[in-house]
């Protein structure tokens, strides 16, 4: 059982009813206890997070992987694991990536994988792993990488305060609110 219980979705605004309509996460049904504003600001920044044009997924789920191993996140773990390898992780790179042994992966997602890890830990980088990243990916991705892991890092937190259930089955696909 939750820490707290679930929101009275018949109390909810007409709007956020409709949101959660499309949904069966526990987590996103504990969200809607925010106001309508952050619920609607944390779907829009999910749906963005979504988009291979903001992330290419197997970078996405590298850093989501780390923030969740990180954290403890047996939540975030359950979904991402499945939707690490819908993104076409294999189960060696998942291995290596939950471990933070970062010898066997390919060169790019190790650095995010090592970024990721700095910026959980230490909240900014050392200059070798940033200059690391960046000599990889564009500063636009740089930054979207930080934003990911900032919202997965939140996410995280609001799992480890309220204890949802973790839901039956997990995730095929990240909704794209398209």
């Amino acid at each position: 059982m939750s820490r707290i219980p679930y929101p009275d979705l018949s109390q909810l605004p007409d709007e956020m009813q409709r949101m959660l309509a499309g949904t069966p996460l526990n987590i996103v049904r504990m969200g809607a206890h925010a106001s309508q504003a952050m619920f609607e600001a944390q779907g829009r920044l999910a749906y963005a997070i979504a988009s291979p044009d903001v992330l290419d997924p197997k970078l996405r789920e590298t850093a989501i992987l780390r923030v969740a191993r990180l954290a403890d996140s047996r939540y975030e773990l359950h979904h991402h694991h499945a939707l690490a390898r819908v993104a076409g992780l294999e189960e060696n790179e998942i291995a290596a990536i939950l471990s933070g042994d970062y010898a066997s992966l390919d060169p790019l997602l190790a650095a995010v994988a090592a970024f990721t890890d700095e910026i959980v830990r230490d909240v900014s980088p050392s200059d070798i792993t940033l200059e690391r990243l960046r000599a990889l990916v564009s500063d636009r991705v740089l930054v979207n990488i930080v934003l990911t892991v900032g919202n997965y890092m939140t996410i995280a937190r609001l799992i480890a305060v309220t204890d949802p259930e973790i839901d039956d089955l997990p995730l095929a696909q990240l909704p794209t609110g398209r």
